[in-house]
């Protein structure tokens, strides 16, 4: 990189899929992560056999994007044959490094597979500088940190790599969703369902509705104290209202001072409280999703070598509005022109869950923006899968599709043309036009927008009139 340029970080996207990977290249992503199909920690995700994961380094390396597998389980001693296997595999695929976490894995990798980076996993909870010491005598090359770290700490041990080990890289994660427990070493799945969420197998018991049973908690050391309570939707108001939510428009709200230095005590965490209730099932161990996308100048003003987001589970219309929205806020950042709300309106959008910053900014801990209520939801509509002749596209509908309405392209860098109805026709295979079309029924696009290339989506547009 020049050096009149400021550093960017790499962006490092999911790729639970070929269709998902082509995604991730196509709206901007400098190196992806994904897996085969066992031994990682996104069993769901499906995964690559051989043949998928030649042909998955192949297009990555045409493009010039990076490709990292991941083998970041804690296997247990009868899947020892299974990983010897998949070490022999990549010597032969090279993967740009591996992922991993275990730290018997991470010795037969440095072993068998010396060539390969490796780059430890957030799984390993490293939290703070000793640690990063470890594993890079133990031959890492990078460290995902561990998403409980606030930005002061995460500081420190920036500046004390940049000192001490200037070829270590910090990678962070900024998007997508948070684990109950520490850096998602969780055994709640394996004890209700005998999933192991350390194999890869969470079934997520964390995101199940629950009914209590009792309201309040005390801790017996504690009589009388009511530590953990679990409030009904519209109880009583938390110190922040349940209306306000937390924004980034005051200056003195983007701080990164711990509460010492700001001469205040920490505030205390709030009592565990039902979010969402219904009829008195609620989600209250659910957590929220990270967003650090007004965090980004500061990543790389410190230089955190990568960005990470998750969502190896996520659809590729999920994955391409926020891998767009990370990449094109790098390139403003980088040309001084960064405006968080014009890249957090897409986030939004393909939110399910509520946006927070998790631990990073400890005064500042709250909901950043909501998921968009259905009538506010922009569904992305279609996919275009590849050109049939000119002016026509096979097209994969992604979320129910009425054609006499407009619809909007997904570009890269935001770029969002919207077509009329007029602009734009679909018919089915059979040449007959259709103007409903469902989840997983392919048909023809008829447009002849010059600037459409496979793997776009459409998406609906906002309505215009309801903006004036």
């Amino acid at each position: 990189m020049p050096e009149n340029q400021p550093f960017r970080p790499e962006l490092l996207a999911p790729a639970g899929d070929m269709e998902k990977l082509t995604t991730a290249i196509l709206y901007g992503a400098d190196a992806v992560y994904l897996g085969g199909e066992g031994l990682n920690l996104r069993a769901g995700a499906g995964g690559f056999d051989r043949q998928g994961l030649t042909e998955a380094f192949a297009k990555t390396a045409k493009a010039g994007v990076k490709a990292y597998y991941t083998l970041n389980v804690y296997p247990r001693q009868s899947h020892m044959k299974e990983l010897h296997a998949q070490i022999d595999m990549l010597g032969e695929l090279k993967p740009d490094a591996v992922i991993a976490a275990d730290p018997g894995v991470i010795r037969l990798l440095r072993r068998e597979l010396p060539e390969i980076p490796v780059h430890i996993s957030t799984q390993a909870n490293t939290s703070n500088v000793e640690a990063v010491r470890f594993w890079r005598e133990n031959g890492a090359r990078r460290v995902n940190v561990a998403r409980e770290l606030r930005s002061a700490e995460l500081g420190e041990m920036l500046d004390a790599c940049r000192k001490q080990m200037p070829n270590m890289e910090l990678e962070v994660f900024v998007h997508g969703a948070m684990c109950m427990a520490v850096s998602g070493r969780c055994y709640m799945s394996a004890l209700l369902n005998d999933r192991p969420g350390n194999l890869g197998q969470c079934s997520h018991p964390c995101r199940y509705e629950y009914r209590p049973t009792a309201i309040t908690f005390e801790e017996r050391t504690r009589p009388g104290e009511n530590l953990w309570e679990i409030r009904e939707q519209g109880g009583p108001a938390q110190d922040r209202p349940a209306d306000e939510e937390f924004t980034f428009d005051a200056p003195e709200e983007f701080t990164f001072s711990t509460p010492e230095e700001a001469g205040q005590q920490p505030v205390a965490d709030p009592a565990l409280s039902a979010a969402l209730d219904t009829d008195g099932w609620t989600k209250f161990f659910a957590a929220e999703d990270l967003c650090l996308l007004h965090y980004l100048e500061w990543f790389m003003r410190l230089k955190v070598a990568s960005i990470k987001i998750e969502g190896r589970t996520k659809s590729s219309a999920y994955l391409a509005q926020v891998v767009d929205a990370y990449k094109s806020a790098l390139l403003a950042a980088s040309t001084g022109r960064f405006h968080p709300e014009i890249f957090l309106a897409e986030l939004v959008n393909a939110a399910s869950r509520p946006l927070t910053t998790g631990f990073f900014d400890p005064l500042n801990r709250g909901i950043i923006a909501q998921p968009p209520d259905p009538e506010e939801k922009r569904p992305v509509l279609a996919r275009l899968v590849t050109p049939i002749a000119a002016g026509r596209w096979l097209v994969q509908t992604k979320a129910r599709w009425d054609t006499t309405e407009p619809v909007e392209v997904l570009m890269p860098g935001l770029i969002r043309p919207r077509l009329a109805a007029e602009d734009y026709g679909l018919e089915d295979e059979r040449g007959t036009g259709v103007d409903i079309s469902h989840p997983g029924q392919r048909g023809v696009l008829i447009c002849d927008h010059p600037e459409l290339k496979p793997g776009m989506f459409l998406r609906k547009p906002w309505n215009l009139d309801d903006l004036d």
